[in-house]
């Protein structure tokens, strides 16, 4: 897997935290597992958003209405 150098700031608590707990040697591995963990996260919040929001009834109304807008014909 391709690996690239990012640099961000943390504050100096957690990281300190995050060498006594982790270690030097196993910190890229660690900030990467939770950054996959948030992004899994969020993924998973945003499929159920958009679920719900293709169920809005709503919604499905207004886009009903305005697909008759798609059908005509434009000259």
């Amino acid at each position: 897997m391709k690996k690239v150098n990012v640099t961000f700031s943390i504050p100096s608590d957690t990281h300190k935290l995050l060498h006594s707990l982790v270690g030097q040697r196993k910190m890229s591995l660690f900030v990467t597992q939770a950054i996959n963990d948030a992004l899994q996260e969020k993924t998973e919040l945003l499929k159920k958003a958009y679920a719900q929001a293709e169920n809005d009834p709503d919604r499905n109304e207004t886009i009903s209405d305005w697909s008759a807008l798609d059908l005509e014909d434009w000259k």
